[in-house]
């Protein structure tokens, strides 16, 4: 056999087990997580709070894209693998995003509800965040994208999609949820068709939020706060997010400890050129 041939022979077939592992990641990160989205919204001021609900053996990693050629720069964040190969193609299945202008992008897991299939789009199993973040300056923009696709991966989540405008929407693959209320909270259940179930985290953040105020960090960090889940839960807030979105910036709790945060400005960060960095780096500075 021509030694060529052999070698071309392996690496498909190890493209072929990272995909795969890749698409059972995916898949299993969706169906597992158990989040809390909500966006605070006083028309001054656009925040984004995200508690990021998972096993606590779970890490992660931040992604960092500048501007190229007629792409946005963005941020997304992914988990980690103890696999360093599938580690090297995560960013292709993010857990969300933020963009250069504005666009915030995170997953709540619900329970499966089978995509709409319209023959008339185009079929896409690949997930969107990425090409949202890289494409849209805006949610209007975002939904527009979206539209041309039967998004037949999207059956165990929605994906909420949040500007600083303050304008937001939820997508599953059978529907899109617009913008009807200055803020929003949204957890693990569907909400087409006006569909409620009781989830003390999103009863928590919609009380809270329906009380006029303005709306400052500290404020969208109680709310983070008061809707985290702990030990001894099987699954906890791993990561909680606090995203000014006018501003880009992100202050990034973890493990459920709110004494201390990391301030990310993704307009510095893209500074920086492409790299990545293992989110515990942003806390390694304090004793645990």
């Amino acid at each position: 056999m021509n030694k060529f041939a052999g070698k071309t022979a392996n690496d498909m077939k190890l493209k072929i087990f990272l995909c795969f592992l890749m698409m059972m990641c995916f898949t299993n990160m969706l169906n597992s997580s158990a989040c809390t989205i909500f966006m605070a919204n006083d028309g001054k001021h656009v925040w984004v709070g995200n508690n990021e609900d998972e096993v606590p053996s779970l890490t992660y990693r931040l992604w960092y894209y500048p501007t190229i050629d007629q792409h946005y720069g963005y941020m997304i964040w992914t988990e980690l693998s103890a696999d360093e190969k599938l580690n090297k193609i995560m960013y292709k299945n993010p857990q969300g995003g933020m963009n250069e202008y504005g666009v915030f992008m995170d997953y709540t897991a619900i329970d499966d509800i089978p995509a709409t299939k319209d023959p008339l789009k185009q079929d896409r199993i690949e997930e969107v965040v990425t090409d949202v973040l890289r494409r849209c300056k805006t949610v209007e923009e975002a939904i527009t994208y979206i539209s041309q696709f039967n998004l037949l991966r999207l059956t165990g989540a929605q994906l909420f999609m949040g500007d600083a405008g303050g304008d937001y929407a939820i997508v599953h693959g059978s529907y899109i949820i617009r913008r009807t209320t200055s803020w929003f909270a949204l957890t693990n259940y569907a909400i087409n068709n006006n569909h409620y179930e009781p989830c003390w985290r999103r009863d928590t953040a919609t009380k809270y939020l329906s009380e006029e105020r303005s709306y400052h960090l500290k404020d969208v960090v109680t709310l983070l706060e008061k809707t985290t889940q702990k030990k001894p839960n099987d699954i906890i807030s791993n990561y909680s997010m606090a995203a000014d979105l006018p501003s880009r910036t992100i202050h990034l709790y973890y493990k459920g400890d709110f004494s201390r945060s990391a301030v990310i400005s993704l307009h510095k960060e893209l500074k920086s050129g492409m790299h990545q960095r293992d989110m515990v780096s942003y806390f390694s500075q304090y004793p645990r």
